[in-house]
C-alpha cells in the first residue's frame, strides 16, 4: 500500500509566523493520538525534538540503541493496538532501526519511523551520515520492509503525507511505515493545516460467506485455531463466546498465545513450536473441519507445516490479509475479514451446544532434579509464576527459552504473552518489555530471555532504569547460544561451542543501574521478594539454567535433515 496526499483534504489557516513544518508534523501526530515516542537523537533528527521540548504532553523514550526504540514501539504497538511511533538520524540510525523495523513488517505492527535526513542541497556530496553518495537511497531500502516509505521533500505536502503514514499503518493488514526528513524540510516554515482525518470504510463481511463457514462447523468433528491476529479488540472474548456456543475445543499458534485463556475447559493450549500434548493427541484424531483465524499458518505455528492440520473435509481460513489464505495449506473457504468481525457475524446464528469435555491443557513432565548450582528451565518458570501476579504480562525473546515459555507459562489474559516470532530477533525482548510496561503501569511485565539475546540488547536496561520503568529481565543462562548449537547438531551430525561467557548477567545489570541478583537452585525465586524490588526500578534476574534439560518436541530443523554431512576437506600431506 502506497501513502498518498490525495485521499485527504487538509485546509490551512493562519499560524504564527515562525512555526516550522517540524513543529506541525508533532502537533499532527498528537492530534492522531500520540503521546510516546522512542529514539536516539541525531542532526538531521533534531528539529523533530526541538519541536518535542515544547510539547511536554507527548513523552520521549531516549533508548541506548535504535533497535530498542523500535522494539519498544512494537511492544506498546502490540500492547495497545495503537501506532508506535519511533525517531531515528540518518544513515547508521536508520540502518540500526531496521532489525525492528523489520520485526514490526513481519508481524505487522503498526508502527510510524520518522527517519531525520541531510539537508536536500547536500545528497550525493558525502556528507556525515548521508549514505546517498554511495548508491545507498534509504527510502529505496526502508520499502523493502515498510508498507510504504516517502520522503517529505516539499513542507506543503508534510501534513497530507502524515495523515496517510498514520492511516496507512492503522489499517488494513497493519503494518510499520516509514517517512524520511530531510532537516532543511524540517527547518522550514509552515502554516498549521486544519486536522482532517480520513474517512475510511469500515471491513465488510458477505453473509453468504459466513453461513458458508457456519455450514462446515455444523457437523463432525471440529476444532479452532487461533493466532495472533485473534489478539486485538474484542476478539479474545468473542472466540470465548464461539467457543462455549459450539462447545469447541481451541487450540492457539506459539505467537497466539494466551488470546484463549488456557485455563479454559475448551483450551487444548498451543500448537507448533512449544506445543502441548493436548492439542497434538486431539489433532492426531483426526478434525473434519479446522477453522484458523488470524494465522499466517507459518513454520513455527504449524510444527513445520504438519499434515495434522489438514482437516478431512474443510479449512476455513480467516484473515486480515489476504497473503495469508492459502499459503500454507489450501483452504475450502478464505474470508478477508479482521478476526473481531468474523465472531460477530458467526454468534448472530450460532445455537447452544451441549457441554463437552475435551481434558483441558496436558504439558510434559519433565524431570526437575538437576545439578548443583543450576536450576531446570521449566521449574524456574514454573517458580516465577508462584511469584508473580497471575495477570503479568511476558515478552519473549528467540531461543531455547521461547520453547520453554511457550510451553510452561500458564497464560490466562489475551494481553500476557508477547513474542515476536515474524523475523524471530534476538534480543527483542528488553526494549518490548519497557514498551509494554510504560502502556501498562499497572501490571507487572517480565522479559524472558536467554544470555545471547540479553547480550545482544542489555543496554535498554540503561534505558528502562533512566525511564524508571520497572520491568523484571529474567534471563535464563546456560552459557551458549544453545538454539544455534542444538540446531547444527540436529543438521550435521556435530556440535560446535558457541559460548556467551565469560558474562556475569548480574554484574552487567548492576553496572547498568539496575537492581540484580543471581538464581543457581530450586526455591530461591520464591525467597526473592521481586515485587518488592521492582518499586525501586528494573530487576534483572541470572537465572542458571541446566544446559542438559531438553523439551521433547519435533525438531524445527527437520526440513533439512536432507543434506547430507559435509565430506571432509582433502588435507595435504607433507
Amino acid at each position: 500500500m502506497d501513502v498518498r496526499e490525495s485521499a485527504f483534504s487538509v485546509p490551512s489557516v493562519a499560524t504564527p509566523a515562525g512555526t516550522r513544518t517540524a513543529d506541525v508534523i508533532v502537533d499532527l501526530l498528537m492530534a492522531h493520538g500520540v503521546d510516546l515516542v522512542f529514539g536516539l537523537p541525531g542532526g538531521p533528527i533534531s528539529p523533530i525534538h526541538d519541536a518535542l521540548l515544547d510539547r511536554p504532553e507527548v513523552r520521549v523514550i531516549t533508548t541506548r540503541h535504535e533497535s530498542g526504540a523500535l522494539f519498544g514501539a512494537c511492544g506498546f504497538a502490540r500492547t495497545t493496538g495503537r501506532l508506535g511511533v519511533a525517531l531515528v538520524t540518518s544513515g547508521p540510525g536508520a540502518f540500526n532501526a531496521m532489525s525492528g523495523l523489520a520485526s514490526a513488517f513481519c508481524d505487522g505492527l503498526p508502527i510510524l519511523l520518522l527517519v531525520g535526513e541531510v539537508a536536500r542541497k547536500n545528497y550525493g556530496r558525502g556528507a556525515l551520515q548521508d549514505g546517498s553518495a554511495y548508491g545507498l537511497q534509504m527510502v529505496e531500502i526502508l520499502k523493502r520492509i515498510t508498507k510504504s516509505t516517502v520522503e517529505i521533500h516539499d513542507p506543503q505536502r508534510a501534513p497530507a503525507l502524515i495523515h496517510a503514514a498514520v492511516q496507512t499503518a492503522l489499517t488494513g493488514p497493519r503494518g510499520p511505515v516509514a517517512l524520511t526528513l530531510p532537516c532543511d524540510m524540517l527547518m522550514s516554515p509552515l502554516e498549521m493545516p486544519l486536522i482532517a482525518h480520513a474517512v475510511s470504510s469500515p471491513p465488510t463481511l458477505a453473509p453468504t460467506a459466513v453461513a458458508e463457514a457456519r455450514r462446515h462447523l455444523r457437523d463432525g468433528r471440529v476444532a479452532i485455531f487461533a493466532g495472533s491476529g485473534v489478539r486485538n479488540g474484542r476478539a479474545p472474548e468473542l472466540l470465548i463466546e464461539v467457543a462455549e456456543r459450539m462447545q469447541c475445543p481451541v487450540i492457539t499458534t506459539p505467537k497466539g498465545k494466551g488470546v484463549f485463556p488456557e485455563d479454559h475447559p475448551l483450551s487444548l493450549g498451543v500448537f507448533g513450536m512449544g506445543g502441548h500434548p493436548s492439542a497434538t493427541e486431539f489433532l492426531e484424531g483426526g478434525v473434519d473441519t479446522l477453522l484458523a483465524v488470524g494465522t499466517s499458518l507459518g513454520e513455527l505455528s504449524t510444527e513445520g507445516w504438519s499434515p495434522l492440520l489438514k482437516p478431512k473435509k474443510a479449512l476455513i481460513h480467516v484473515d486480515v490479509d489476504e497473503r495469508q489464505l492459502g499459503r500454507g495449506y489450501p483452504c475450502t473457504l478464505g474470508l478477508v475479514a479482521p478476526a473481531e468481525l468474523f465472531f460477530e457475524r458467526m454468534l448472530s446464528e450460532l445455537p447452544m451446544v451441549p457441554k463437552r469435555a475435551f481434558g483441558g491443557v496436558k504439558r510434559h513432565a519433565l524431570p526437575v532434579e538437576t545439578r548443583e548450582g543450576v536450576i531446570a528451565p521449566h521449574q524456574a518458570l514454573m517458580e516465577i509464576q508462584d511469584v508473580l501476579p497471575r495477570e503479568s504480562i511476558y515478552t519473549i525473546d528467540s531461543g531455547e527459552h521461547f520453547v520453554f515459555a511457550t510451553h510452561f507459562l500458564r497464560t490466562v489474559t489475551a494481553d500476557g504473552f508477547l513474542a515476536m516470532t515474524g523475523l524471530g530477533s534476538m534480543g527483542q525482548s528488553i526494549g518490548a518489555a519497557i514498551g509494554v510496561q510504560i502502556a501498562r503501569a499497572e501490571r507487572v511485565v517480565a522479559a524472558i530471555c536467554g544470555d545471547g539475546c540479553f547480550a545482544m540488547n542489555a543496554f535498554e536496561v540503561a534505558t528502562a532504569v533512566a525511564e524508571r520503568v520497572p520491568i523484571i529481565v529474567f534471563v535464563m543462562n546456560d552459557n551458549r547460544l544453545g538454539m544455534v548449537e542444538l540446531g547444527h547438531a540436529a543438521v550435521y551430525g556435530r556440535r560446535p561451542n558457541y559460548p556467551t561467557s565469560p558474562m556475569n548477567v548480574a554484574d552487567v545489570g548492576r553496572a547498568l543501574g539496575a537492581q540484580a541478583l543471581t538464581i543457581d537452585g530450586p526455591g530461591q525465586l520464591q525467597a526473592a521478594q521481586l515485587l518488592r524490588m521492582r518499586r525501586l526500578g528494573p530487576v534483572v534476574v541470572d537465572v542458571r539454567i541446566d544446559p542438559a534439560v531438553r523439551m521433547p518436541k519435533k525438531d524445527r530443523f527437520a526440513a533439512l535433515s536432507n543434506q547430507k554431512k559435509p565430506r571432509p576437506l582433502i588435507r595435504a600431506v607433507n
